[in-house]
């Protein structure tokens, strides 16, 4: 998954091996966002709906064995769009809430956030960087709503690769 694409319209493309499918800004409108997911062309058949929420969202709905997949790419804004920051996560939390309880959820994308490596209520582990800032507190937040971990800060990084921050939860964690 590539999160920002800055490509423009809605679209589901073949290339070669892989389905590209992405989610940018209208054709009348400079491209300053946009978001893509790559899937291998051998899980088509697999692909259950895409849907195209805006630019920053895009999720997609894929059929395991006996359950599904709800894949949400995010691209959040940066840090200091206090009112855009306020949308996409009232946008992001009407997505999460209208998947189904019995489906597994994998949340992936740029939050642009820095939250820390003091260990939250599970959702929050000790690799992350020191410094927290306002996206990093908003997506703290929304991780605990949902149940979800913010899988990056579980697992050791190289300093230079601690700086944003993707949530990958699972309402059920799958061994």
């Amino acid at each position: 998954m590539k999160p920002e694409t800055k490509k423009k319209l809605k679209v589901s493309q073949e290339l070669d091996d892989y389905v590209l499918l992405y989610s940018g800004a209208p054709m009348n409108k400079r491209a300053a966002a946009g978001i893509a997911i790559m899937i291998n062309a051998k899980f088509k058949k697999r692909i259950h709906c895409c849907v195209f929420v805006n630019e920053i969202i895009l999720q997609l709905r894929h059929k395991l064995q006996r359950r599904y997949l709800a894949l949400l790419a995010v691209y959040a804004p940066e840090k200091g769009k206090t009112e855009q920051t306020d949308e996409f996560y009232g946008t992001h939390q009407d997505q999460i809430d209208k998947i189904s309880k019995k489906d597994y959820i994998v949340v992936a994308g740029d939050y642009n956030a820095r939250v820390g490596n003091i260990p939250t209520g599970g959702i929050l582990g000790t690799n992350g960087e020191i410094t927290t800032n306002s996206n990093g507190h908003k997506l703290k937040e929304f991780a605990s709503v949902n149940e979800l971990k913010i899988m990056n800060t579980f697992f050791r990084h190289k300093e230079i690769h601690k700086m944003t921050w993707s949530a990958r939860g699972y309402r059920y964690i799958i061994y």
